[in-house]
Order: C-alpha cells, then sequence, then structure tokens
C-alpha cells in the first residue's frame, strides 16, 4: 500500500505578483516518502556513480531494510545513536535509511576528523554501534566511548548485510528526533544539531519547490554525504522520482567527464568548488547538459562564468544545517549575489546586538523563525545553554551577517565571530577577503587578527594561496588593497602558503582559520616593510 504522505500549510503566495508553484510540504519521514517511490516505480534508478554504477528504488529500500535487520540482531533499541564514519556511496545512505527504520538516531561522522576532534564528537553523541570503513578502522578504533561496538565496513559485513532478511520497517512520528549532525566546529567546538525525522522530507518539498527538480532531472552531488546537503538532496530525489548522482569526492579534472556520464542536469556546490572549477577551467567551454546549478556562496567572477559563458544559471540560498532552506534565489527572482529572499515559510530579519530590527538595507546581524513545525533544529544535543542562547526572544540567531533590500532579498556578509576591529572599525573579513580574491595571481584568502603588542591593537594579516599561472608581486599586492579597501582595513601582514597547509570545513569548503598559524614566521610579509614606513600609510 501506497503511504499517505501528510501535507503541512504554508502559504506560497508572497509579494509583487510573485508565487511558487503550489505545493504543500511533506509531513512524514523518510521512510514513509521512500516507501511512496518504491510503490510508484520500484524499478527507475535513484543513484547513479563514476563507472556505470547504479542503484534502483527497489533495490535501494530493499538494501536499507536489511541493514535495519543487522542492526536490530546487533541488540540496538529505540532511539540508540548509530554512528557511521564513512565516504560518499549509496551503502552509506542505505545505512542512513536502515538507521531510520530501526527507530534509531542517525549521527554521521564527519571522515576527516582525526585526534582529540573525532574523539570528542564520538565522546559527545555516545553512540552504541559505530559503522566504520574498513580503512578508517585503526582511526576510529583508538576513540571508542566505552560502551561503543564498531562494526567494520568490509566484505564479510557487506556479505552479512546482503543475507539478512529485510524487515518490517517501523514507521516512526515525524517529530521524533531521528539525526543528530555536528557541525564543522570553524568558530569552535563541533555542536550536534537535533533534526527531526519530519525535516529531510520538509526541506526537500521546499527544495523540490525553489529549483522545479523534474522526474527527469539527474543532480551531480560531490559534497560529503554526511553533511546536511546530502541528506535533503536524497529525499528531494525520492520525491520527485529523479536521479541522485554522485561521485565519491569532488575533482576539477573529472568534474565535466563524470557529469556528462551520468547525464547531470543540475548540481550543488559550495563556493570553494565553484572558484576551483573557474581557476582551473579547460580551454574550451566543457559540453553540459546542465539546466541550474545551486550554491554558497558565488562570487562575481564565478557568476560570470558559469552563467554568462557557459548559460548555466546559478541560485544562491542561505541555510545552516539548524535549517536548510531559509532564503531561495528562483526564476521570479534572482538576483545575483544576493542569497534569494525567505520564499519558503521563515521570518526573517535584520537586528543589533540588542535584537532590534534595523532599517531595511543596514547591516547586521541575521535571525530567522519558523512559520511551521518539523523545518528547523530542535536544539544542540547536551547543550541547552548554546541553545537557549541561540533561540533567545524567539529567532534563532545565526552568528550570521547580513542586510536586507527594499525586495526582501537578503545579502550575506560573513560570520559574526569572523569579524576584525582596527583603528576604532570593525571590519568584516569576509568582505575583505572577497575583496583581496580579486587581486592579480590570488586564488584564495583568509583574514586573521593578529595582535600588535606595542600599539595595542589587531593588525590585520590575510593569508593567500596562489594562481601558480599569474605572478604575484608583494609590492602590487599592497598597493592594489590601499587602492580598493578602506584605510583600516588594508593588510599590514601577508603570508603565502600553499593549498596543502589549510584545512576546510567539509561540508563549506570554509577555511578552518583556528587551524591556520597563529603567528607570524620567517614567510610573512610585512607591508611596512615593503614600503620602507614605520607606520600605516
Amino acid at each position: 500500500m501506497t503511504p499517505q504522505l501528510r501535507a503541512g500549510g504554508i502559504d506560497r503566495s508572497v509579494a509583487e505578483g510573485v508565487f511558487l508553484p503550489n505545493h504543500r510540504p511533506v509531513r512524514a519521514g523518510p521512510i514513509e516518502v521512500m516507501l511512496a517511490s518504491v510503490a510508484r516505480d520500484p524499478d527507475r534508478d535513484l543513484f547513479r556513480w563514476p563507472g556505470g554504477g547504479r542503484m534502483t528504488v527497489g533495490e535501494f529500500a530493499e538494501r536499507a531494510m536489511r541493514w535495519a535487520g543487522v542492526l536490530l540482531e546487533e541488540g540496538v533499541r529505540l532511539n540508540d545513536r548509530v554512528a557511521s564514519f564513512c565516504t560518499n556511496s549509496a551503502e552509506f545512505v542505505a545505512l542512513q535509511y536502515g538507521t531510520y527504520a530501526a527507530s534509531c538516531i542517525e549521527v554521521p561522522v564527519n571522515s576527516e576528523l582525526r585526534g582529540a576532534m573525532l574523539r570528542a564528537v564520538l565522546t559527545d553523541s555516545e553512540p552504541s554501534i559505530i559503522v566504520v570503513e574498513e580503512e578508517f578502522r585503526e582511526v576510529v578504533a583508538e576513540h571508542l566511548p566505552p560502551g561503543t561496538r564498531m562494526l567494520v565496513l568490509d566484505d564479510a559485513l557487506a556479505a552479512r548485510v546482503g543475507a539478512t532478511d529485510p524487515v518490517e520497517p517501523t514507521i516512526n512520528d515525524a517529530a521524533d528526533l531521528g539525526l543528530i549532525l555536528y557541525t564543522s566546529g570553524t568558530t569552535g567546538p563541533s555542536k550536534g544539531v537535533m533534526l527531526p525525522h519530519g525535516y529531510l522530507p520538509f526541506v526537500a518539498t521546499n527544495w523540490l519547490a525553489a529549483t522545479r527538480v523534474r522526474p527527469d532531472d539527474v543532480c551531480y552531488f560531490v559534497m560529503p554525504f554526511f553533511h546536511i546537503d546530502a541528506h535533503v538532496h536524497g529525499a528531494l530525489s525520492l520525491l520527485s522520482d529523479s536521479v541522485f548522482g554522485f561521485a565519491k569526492r569532488f575533482s576539477v579534472s573529472r568534474f565535466w567527464d563524470e557529469a556528462a556520464e551520468m547525464g547531470a542536469t543540475w548540481f550543488g556546490f559550495v563556493g570553494a568548488m565553484a572558484s576551483a572549477l573557474l581557476a582551473r577551467r579547460p580551454s574550451e567551454p566543457p559540453a553540459h547538459n546542465f539546466r541550474f546549478a545551486t550554491g554558497a556562496p558565488i562570487t562575481p567572477e564565478v557568476f560570470a562564468y558559469f552563467e554568462d559563458e557557459l548559460g548555466i544559471p546559478l541560485y544562491q540560498l542561505y541555510g545552516q544545517t539548524e535549517a536548510d532552506h531559509v532564503t531561495f534565489s528562483t526564476p521570479e527572482r534572482n538576483k545575483r549575489g544576493s542569497a534569494g529572499w525567505a520564499c519558503m515559510g521563515f521570518d526573517v530579519r535584520i537586528v543589533d546586538e540588542f535584537d532590534d530590527p534595523v532599517a531595511v538595507g543596514e547591516s547586521g546581524r541575521i535571525v530567522y523563525r519558523p512559520k511551521e513545525p518539523l523545518m528547523m533544529t530542535y536544539g544542540y544535543w547536551r547543550k541547552p545553554a548554546a541553545t537557549a542562547a541561540a533561540c533567545r526572544n524567539l529567532w534563532w540567531h545565526t552568528g550570521d551577517l547580513g542586510r536586507l533590500d527594499e525586495d526582501g532579498c537578503l545579502w550575506f556578509e560573513g560570520r559574526l565571530s569572523d569579524s576584525l576591529r582596527r583603528r576604532g572599525e570593525n571590519i568584516s573579513a569576509w568582505e575583505l577577503e572577497s575583496t583581496v580574491r580579486a587581486a592579480r595571481g590570488v586564488r584564495s584568502a583568509a583574514a586573521v587578527a593578529i595582535r600588535d603588542e606595542i600599539g595595542g591593537e589587531d593588525e590585520v594579516k590575510v593569508f593567500l594561496t596562489l594562481d601558480p599561472e599569474e605572478e604575484w608581486d608583494a609590492a602590487a599586492f599592497f598597493s592594489y588593497c590601499e587602492e580598493n579597501l578602506p584605510r583600516f582595513a588594508v593588510p599590514r601582514f601577508v603570508e603565502v602558503i600553499s593549498e596543502d597547509q589549510i584545512v576546510r570545513g567539509p561540508g563549506t569548503g570554509a577555511i578552518q582559520k583556528h587551524l591556520l598559524p597563529q603567528n607570524n614566521s620567517a614567510n610573512t610579509i610585512d607591508r611596512h616593510q615593503v614600503f620602507n614606513q614605520t607606520s600605516n600609510r
């Protein structure tokens, strides 16, 4: 019997005569969405991957129910946490849905974590079981909390899953906790974002309305599967009867060929990926079937390449793990550079440090609140104080900066915690980095504060990676900064580093600044010395 997917009631009409397609957000869990997709067409492709790999909806559902059987054989109980430490694969997603079917809480762990950071996540979540790909056996083994059992995903376990009878799935209440997903911890320790079972289908229906994904569409997904976007895109493919194409990891050299092989018609990205594709674009425009792409942040140069040269519309959006769909750019309203507008059931406001609204066009702190249940996080796992601080005054405080224009479009301006203060002026690191990236020869930039013990204030330092095909000169770089930045924002120091010295957040691609060298080194260039001066120009 086909499950009846319950619908919500958000009003889709918006200002200025713009209307989104009529749809009702799904009030169900991922298992109900999967079973409904199987009932419609069990033989259609759900997954595709390079080398001709594919899995149908029916095969996926059966595999997920076999995984549920294995977990139950291992003795999991209601609401036990089941963690995973895996790379991108259809098997990984089948494990996720098997976890839901066994009425357990999924905890996908970033497979790039090591040492103390890995130990902190496992200690905080306390999973009863963690499923680990064979190559990570030793990485995880030394950090297992007491009471956590490790299942190694090797050939023997894969065979066991295949031989286990599929179970009759448990249909969880959409409001029950289904997923704890840890943030990247760019500015501090990772927090476990608690999401209900109904979150993924609800968000996926909003993505469906905003992006117009069709049954004949094929997504090309190259971000990590432990990230929230992979979870949402999986549910989106089930809801829309489209194909979820993926690669094990992002590769600039393989991107266009893999997309063509899978017949991809759209893709998602983070800013670092788009910039890398731009920096290493083929000499001739690549052949493609893309009709759109979604991602953030998008620089003017990326817009120019993908939209103007390649004819691929880019739809920027704003969201977090806590709420993956706060604003969208849509075909009806798509201002180049903005993060879209609150068209999917959220109120968005820009406030000052006292939570008072600021004027239209004025920069401030981004806060939002949902108009329906199941649209966002329940808060942070085992961190009631952090949860209370984030949702004070009945608005969710994002920690991000931005502004709303007269049309209600959101313009993202960086992280609140990623700002600098110099000469009594606040400096947005995001704005500074955006300007610096446009300098000749610069590929990526990260701005940090360096304490000036003599002057008693922060000095601005930027770490740069360079385009090897372009020339770079320190004096020319500093001159460019003086011409294009306010005087108080011109960097005092610059240090050129290689890409392998950078650790990027796996979901966002953001540079983990707290892992960069904290002090100046012999490779640091001082602007004062370049211009043979003793005070700022």
